[in-house]
């Protein structure tokens, strides 16, 4: 184990001060997670908010007044009215050692008001407990009170508890003068900690972060190579489109009938506040601008009841034009007649069957009441939950199409869905597809977390469905949106006072925006629809008299789609390693229920994967609990890199697994029957497995024996303070939990002392399986165990063929987010640099120009040259020994991609 020389003397302190006393203990709770909480509560919503429900709701996501103080912590808070007086949210957890501990709860402390409410920790007929919200924590002329009445702060209780289980509580029990509303619970033996805002404490295993990884190749199988079948399958045609909604009849353009697609796209782009000025700006549609971009699919709108019977204006148009094109539903309820609902429904099934793309559903699973209800959890597990789920969606869908087209509707038209949810995404991104449904998609705003995460969703699910995905992009930054019109689309002012602000300055910043549309591209998406529109990439400034010219959208929609046809093949994202969850997962952050599929509430599995993403994200946890801004919220880096799929474990998908060297298996997937063959199947031809002891299945005894892991789990633990990544040098670590094992040729990999592994390796044929034997890789602060990022670092250490390094060559610390595609000719490398642009969800965003990012590019492939393809220009490789360097600096906010051609 190597360590730099300036963090050697870091890690020496630490281990020096840890001497005297343990790491300190930090148990961070997102309440609304809890039991207990149901509904919804929103203090905006006037007078319904008002009303005692017996419970506490969810009360976010944020709007402007949670926004502007930085944001709610992960996404989601819980509230009750101020006349509540009986509402208890709990949740057992484990105090990992005993000792004296504040207890600190961030909520909303309104001026010169009580909200009151009462944290607890129950433990053995003892407790510590202590009412918050009867006295001010914030400063009564703070300014968020000032602006607002009310302001998040952190008001403390402390006590002694033993180690142990414990029960959290989060009680009202009286009424109070105003609302309460309840964000986080932070529980610390470390008495000098003080949190600020919503930032995370610095837990334990980001520190792992500074070892250098050991021999990766030591430790992989055989296999080093990644997708050989990856073959993205064209969608309308094409490799890549971008999805455009204009006239749907002829009431929209009366000349519909005998518009080419020029003429479509042009009348699409025209402001609705500019119908007079546009034309004159622009007299010549050839010479416009945008519009004879030719990437484009046509859109119509459900909502407007486009006819589709024979000889109909719009019938006319697609036909003649022979375009794909796609319907959008959202808030539709169309009002067909007993002969255009048949004619229409006939012709998207009839002529039109191969010309239309899917109907795309925006935040929706489908049209506007196709909701689940009804389904019973009893007895259910979660794989026959979302396969029951799936069958009540396709049923609704069934009557409503039925409904709509006024004829009968065959269930597997629900196949032309679209669903582009934000919330529940990557829940049901590869349910979508196995329903039926060709295409997975998702929507992301500036407050929902990680979309390089999501994307490895829909790119997983996409590989081993072999169909679709695209992103629905939208300008939003939670209640607010750009909108480049003469007016605001939703009048600013006291009647929007709490929510809901559309104009020139709300929204994302612009950056954000072009950063989507490089990401999706780059990451495989097969297509992009507006959720704003063509017509939002214009605007006329003011005040004075100006021309109509692109608005700041336009401006990098033009920049991207002359990347596009500049860069000509962007081949596929190189990512070598899949995670494989059971079907049945559930899993999602950025939920308007804290539950999983809505219904289940968290379990042990579900902190597995969010502490296995937030190590395979990393320093996305970091950056995440910041004060929210877009690129701080969704455009997280990872120091890995993009090269993670998302797979899931049905037994007829498992091909796709032939693609990857490396397979995490994790939360409950299924590793027995003819999923565990797969999978044992793709090890000995020299994959590695990585696999978690909680997720091997225990005989009657609590026993696992089985050859091919090598090794016999006893049913028993051990707690441990320490480990190490070597079996030599020890490191501290927070109170974790170590399965006993019985080792029948597996070999030690990591540590927790002499004697006790917390990896180990079996050599399975031509490939490996890894164990990892600390239950669901989580201490217990239900933090990710500290051998974890270790692990990762050191597995996929030398398993890329191009590198993204730090300026000294050390592995990457996560300062830009970067990805590898593999083409033709060789490799494209995207880089993105997400520091130094501050935009608040009202405002022009503040760029701090010295946040420039520094970085190294190493190949060991045979390429001759290097090229910028944002910002044209040839770059000058460097040679190493066998070795091709390239030395970048990104400037703040910006974007490059290079390619390196053999």
């Amino acid at each position: 184990m190597r360590i730099p020389a300036t963090i050697a003397l870091v890690l020496t302190i630490a281990f020096t001060t840890a001497a005297q006393a343990a790491l300190p203990v930090y148990l961070w709770y997102e309440p609304e997670w809890f039991e207990g909480v149901s509904g919804n509560f929103g203090y905006w919503s006037g007078f319904d908010s008002s009303k005692p429900k017996g419970s506490w709701g969810i009360a976010g996501p944020g709007i402007a007044a949670e926004f502007s103080q930085g944001g709610e912590s992960e996404w989601n808070s819980m509230g009750v009215p101020a006349a509540e007086t009986s509402a208890t949210a709990q949740r057992n957890i484990t105090i990992p050692r005993a000792g004296k501990y504040r207890v600190w709860v961030r909520y909303y402390d309104h001026r010169d008001l009580t909200e009151p409410f009462t944290i607890r920790v129950e433990q053995s007929g003892k407790t510590v407990a202590g009412e918050l919200g009867v006295k001010p924590i914030v400063p009564r002329n703070d300014e968020y009170q000032l602006y607002w009445g009310f302001s998040f702060g952190w008001g403390s209780v402390d006590g002694q508890l033993d180690a142990g289980p414990a029960t959290l509580k989060v009680v009202v029990d009286k009424a109070g003068q105003a609302f309460r509303q309840v964000d986080a619970v932070l529980i610390t033996d470390d008495l000098d900690y003080v949190p600020q805002v919503r930032e995370k404490p610095p837990f334990n295993y980001f520190s792992a972060y500074r070892i250098h990884p050991g021999d990766g190749k030591a430790w992989r199988g055989q296999m080093s190579k990644a997708g050989d079948s990856w073959k993205r399958p064209a969608l309308g045609g094409r490799d890549f489109s971008m999805w455009v909604t204009g006239a749907s009849d002829a009431k929209a353009s009366p000349n519909l009938a005998q518009q080419s697609l020029l003429d479509y796209y042009y009348d699409a782009a025209i402001p609705r506040d500019l119908t007079a000025l546009f034309p004159k700006q622009f007299p010549d549609k050839q010479k416009t601008p945008l519009v004879n971009w030719p990437g484009y699919f046509p859109g119509l709108y459900l909502g407007v009841t486009p006819d589709l019977s024979p000889g109909s204006p719009i019938r006319t148009f697609l036909e003649r034009t022979k375009a794909p094109f796609y319907i959008m539903t959202n808030y539709a309820n169309p009002q067909y007649t007993d002969q255009t609902g048949p004619a229409t429904y006939q012709a998207l099934t009839g002529v039109f069957k191969d010309q239309f793309l899917g109907y795309i559903h925006g935040e929706a699973t489908g049209t506007l009441t196709v909701y689940p209800s009804g389904i019973s959890l009893q007895g259910k597990t979660r794989k026959q939950f979302i396969d029951a789920f799936i069958a009540d969606l396709k049923k609704q869908q069934e009557a409503e199409w039925s409904k709509f087209y006024k004829t009968p509707v065959p269930v597997d038209h629900w196949d032309k869905g679209i669903a582009c949810m934000s919330c529940d995404t990557i829940a049901l991104a590869h349910a979508m597809l196995e329903s039926g449904r060709q295409i997975c998609a998702y929507e992301i705003d500036g407050t929902n977390d990680n979309a390089n995460q999501r994307v490895a969703f829909m790119r997983g699910a996409a590989r081993q469905y072999g169909k679709n995905w695209i992103n629905y992009a939208s300008g939003n930054f939670g209640d607010s949106c750009n909108y480049f019109s003469q007016n605001p689309a939703v009048p600013r002012g006291a009647p929007s006072w709490f929510h809901s602000r559309y104009a020139i300055t709300d929204g994302v910043d612009i950056g954000w925006y072009r950063k989507l549309y490089y990401l999706n591209f780059m990451g495989g998406a097969s297509a992009i629809y507006w959720e704003q529109g063509l017509h939002n990439q214009w605007i006329k400034p003011g005040p004075g008299e100006h021309p109509v010219q692109l608005s700041p959208l336009g401006r990098a929609t033009e920049d991207f789609q002359d990347f596009v046809t500049r860069v000509g093949d962007r081949g596929e994202p190189y990512t070598p390693v899949a995670v494989l969850l059971s079907y049945g997962h559930g899993y999602e952050r950025v939920s308007n229920t804290c539950k999983a599929f809505d219904v289940y509430t968290q379990g042990t599995n579900d902190l597995e994967l969010r502490e296995l993403f937030s190590v395979l994200w990393f320093p996305a946890p970091i950056r995440a609990s910041a004060p929210i801004t877009p690129e701080k919220q969704s455009l997280q880096p990872s120091v890995f890199g993009d090269i993670f799929d998302i797979l899931v474990d049905r037994p007829n998908r498992l091909d796709a697994l032939k693609n990857y060297p490396i397979v995490i298996a994790a939360g409950d997937a299924d590793l027995t029957g003819a999923t565990g063959k797969a999978v044992l199947d793709h090890v000995k031809n020299g994959a590695t497995l990585v696999v978690n002891a909680s997720t091997l299945r225990r005989d009657a005894n609590g026993k696992v024996k089985m050859d091919d892991y090598g090794l016999t789990l006893l049913g028993s633990r051990a707690t441990f303070t320490a480990w190490s990544p070597d079996g030599k040098e020890s490191l501290e670590a927070t109170p974790f939990e170590v399965e006993n094992v019985e080792l029948h040729g597996a070999k030690p990999i990591i540590w927790a002392d002499a004697q006790t592994p917390i990896a180990v390796r079996q050599k399975v044929g031509k490939g490996a399986i890894i164990v990892t034997l600390v239950p669901h890789m989580i201490g217990m602060d239900e933090r990710a165990h500290p051998a974890l990022p270790y692990l990762m670092r050191t597995l996929t250490s030398g398993l890329m063929p191009v590198e993204v390094l730090t300026p000294d060559g050390d592995p990457s610390d996560g300062r830009v987010m970067f990805s590898i595609n593999r083409t033709k000719s060789g490799y494209l490398v995207s880089l993105y640099n997400n520091e130094g642009i501050d935009k608040t969800q009202n405002g022009i965003a503040r760029v701090d120009r010295t946040k420039v990012a520094n970085v190294l590019i190493r190949t060991r492939e045979d390429v001759k040259t290097a090229k910028e393809h944002t910002q044209p220009d040839d770059l000058t490789l460097e040679k190493d020994g066998d070795a091709r360097l390239l030395r970048l600096s990104i400037p703040a906010g910006e974007i490059a991609v290079i390619s390196l051609t053999k």
